[in-house]
């Protein structure tokens, strides 16, 4: 079998096709840049080599003065040869492409540029070391001259304005159960207000996730009316978002009473959070506590906090107050 001794190829381009695009500073937003590679023996002949294997033999670079950019860092410009949820590229497309090869021996191999705030912008060649020890270059001064470019935006932090916090009617399981207990339930939905971007991922801090109150942050059972009406507040944080039931805090003591509320009731769930606000008023001597689990005294609530990320790792975080769950869920940019 050949030895690998040379390469007769060594390009870069990005996963668009182009050499040159924008790449926002934020340590998430990831670039693919697909190198191309041809291996050579010492006759010039191409040879196969595992793609897998030749990853290990390459290394982006600075474009004009070589030097190496960090794998897997954490600050300036790094790489890595995993895509993550913020693979895409701005204004352009998100594909994402896998080692190849082609019929004469042509490999090709991505890796996933990333940096962080501060930045300037970057040149980006590759090195490649053969099994021989001989090394080529894609640089300035290097064996080839190919490379791309990119270009950092700041990163963007989404605030009140640049959401929608928008309600609907839910539909509920026992809705029509008037002989005991009538109730309203109301879905919020948050989600970003731009025509070509959206959030992919939420992360969600301040709820309950115990069986039967997943999700559940705010409750108040007013004393009026001899404690006939509950208000309670729901957030349904698990991730994939796919419609479904969410469950109503249920009464397992006293009144017997549970319901459940249809979540994720619009197109592309994964894009929105959605939470459940609900009013639910009981006959008799009103609702009964202590009860199994958090609900154990007339009022308590919690302040959710929301951290989304769009599509290429920019982040907004707010705040969901509890403390007027008799009214509305309101959402805030900075903590009530």
């Amino acid at each position: 079998m050949s030895s690998w001794t040379g390469v007769s190829k060594l390009s870069l381009t990005l996963e668009s096709g182009d050499d040159n695009c924008n790449i926002y500073a934020n340590g998430w937003n990831r670039i693919g840049v697909t190198i191309t590679v041809e291996p050579t023996d010492d006759d010039g002949d191409s040879i196969d080599i595992d793609s897998r294997y030749l990853a290990g033999k390459l290394w982006l670079i600075d474009y004009v003065n070589e030097s190496t950019l960090t794998w897997k860092g954490s600050s300036g410009w790094s790489y890595t040869d995993t895509a993550n949820e913020f693979t895409a590229i701005p204004d352009g497309p998100g594909a994402r492409t896998e080692a190849m090869a082609e019929s004469d021996g042509t490999r090709h191999v991505t890796f996933y540029v990333y940096c962080s705030p501060g930045v300037n912008r970057k040149s980006i060649g590759v090195r490649v070391q053969t099994d021989s020890g001989d090394t080529f270059t894609s640089s300035q001064d290097g064996d080839f001259q190919s490379k791309v470019t990119l270009s950092p935006r700041a990163a963007v932090t989404y605030m009140r304005g640049d959401i929608d916090w928008n309600y609907s009617r839910a539909t509920t399981q026992e809705s029509g159960n008037t002989k005991y207990v009538t109730t309203s339930a109301w879905n919020y939905y948050l989600s970003l207000k731009a025509a070509d971007n959206y959030f992919v991922t939420f992360r969600a801090h301040g709820h309950c996730s115990d069986s039967g109150y997943d999700g559940f942050f705010a409750w108040d059972i007013t004393p009026d009316n001899h404690r006939a009406n509950f208000y309670g507040g729901y957030v349904w944080y698990r991730e994939p978002h796919t419609p479904g039931t969410g469950e109503i805090v249920n009464f397992p003591e006293g009144n017997h009473w549970w319901d459940y509320a249809d979540v994720y009731d619009r197109s592309n769930p994964e894009r929105y959070l959605c939470f459940t606000w609900v009013h639910s008023t009981t006959g008799g001597n009103g609702w009964h506590i202590p009860n199994s689990g958090p609900l154990n005294a007339w009022q308590g609530y919690d302040t959710p906090k929301i951290v989304a990320w769009d599509r290429y790792g920019n982040t907004g975080t707010f705040w969901v107050d509890g403390n007027d769950i008799t009214r509305e869920l309101k959402i805030f940019d900075r903590q009530p």
